[in-house]
């Protein structure tokens, strides 16, 4: 989407991070500071899990034998995940073209290969579309949706909002070589644990041909995402092209409008494979119209705007879905927070554009 994670360049002032601030706001933004993996691990699964209550952070209370399970679970999936495709990022020299075809890749080997949502027709999650829409072992239409939710929840949106709240991480490598190797091997062994799971529990085995064809789309997507070049721009312009609020407006009616394509095309009779285009076609469209407007450089305050768009309805989500006891506006109420330092970060520190630093450039 934005850029890659280069150093900062030399002699330029660098913008002030999240750790300013007062009393135990400040200690707890400065912890974080100094634990950047801390950090990134309460993006991801904080965003796509606990903010849409996917996994609901009532569960601590109603339910804390469900939350301690989901804890673990969730942060041996999403933790190696996005820190390993942080790492590849940042040791590959590449940009966003590499993170959005790792977090596809990520998609089908948590829903797919640990959780079988992809292929299971009576998986939960998946409701109606486990049958409208399913073909050759594979659910297309809630394929088409859940992926690209990972690409950018699960995993660009994470990365993107670590190197806004910490500059000081941009370009540098937060894991080991050693650390690499354990990530590594927690996740399989966590997508291995959960597999079984859904095999032996929910009696759902999705096939050892679906199991290939699985495994090899997730080597071709890495495949691509090594190969894909690290300087090309895909902004139309330099310059942001639409202001803050509109690109909070057109975050905040993504998810939405993927959602009401799918319901008004199942409802009006369509195909499924005419469905299924058509919520890939407003995905692109949306992926099109950001990269035409949001400019490659000075763009931090739209990028910001449009993060905290893309989020909202996510969050508004998980809130309805727990409204009978809301214990998620905690992290609601956190989210806010954090959007409005980094708001004030960068509209009022006067900070050289996040260009200068390599983060957001090369879009």
């Amino acid at each position: 989407m934005w850029g890659s994670e280069s150093g900062p360049v030399p002699g330029a002032a660098a913008p002030s991070t999240l750790a300013q601030g007062g009393g135990p706001v400040r200690a707890t933004l400065a912890f974080l500071k100094r634990h950047p993996v801390f950090c990134l691990l309460l993006l991801s699964p904080g965003i796509p899990e606990y903010l849409s209550s996917s996994s609901p952070i009532n569960a601590i209370i109603l339910n804390p034998g469900q939350f301690v399970f989901q804890l673990v679970a969730n942060l041996g999936l999403y933790g190696p995940g996005v820190l390993l495709i942080r790492e590849a990022m940042v040791r590959w020299n590449k940009g966003w073209g590499t993170v959005l075809l790792l977090g596809a890749a990520y998609g089908i080997l948590e829903e797919g290969v640990a959780l079988s949502t992809l292929f299971n027709p009576k998986a939960g999650p998946v409701g109606d579309l486990g049958f409208f829409g399913h073909w050759v072992g594979v659910n297309w239409i809630w394929a088409a949706a859940i992926v690209p939710v990972h690409m950018l929840f699960s995993i660009s949106i994470p990365i993107l909002l670590l190197g806004l709240a910490l500059p000081s991480t941009r370009g540098r490598s937060l894991v080991s070589h050693r650390g690499t190797a354990a990530l590594f091997a927690i996740l399989a062994a966590d997508v291995i644990s959960l597999a079984a799971l859904i095999r032996f529990g929910e009696h759902f085995w999705m096939g050892d041909g679906v199991l290939v064809s699985s495994l090899a789309a997730i080597g071709i997507l890495v495949f691509l995402a090594r190969r894909v070049p690290a300087d090309g721009k895909l902004a139309s312009t330099p310059s942001p092209r639409a202001g803050p609020r509109r690109m909070a407006a057109i975050g905040a009616v993504f998810y939405p409008a993927v959602l009401l394509t799918e319901s008004i095309g199942r409802g009006a009779g369509a195909p499924a494979w005419a469905v299924f285009i058509l919520v890939a076609l407003v995905q692109a469209l949306f992926l099109v119209y950001v990269l035409k407007v949001a400019g490659s450089s000075g763009n931090e305050p739209q990028v910001i705007a449009l993060s905290f768009g893309l989020i909202l309805p996510i969050a508004a989500i998980g809130l309805i879905a727990t409204v009978t006891f809301p214990l998620g506006l905690l992290g609601d109420l956190a989210m806010v927070l954090f959007f409005r330092k980094l708001w004030r970060m960068y509209r009022t520190a006067p900070a050289p554009s996040l260009a200068a630093t390599g983060q957001l450039t090369k879009v």
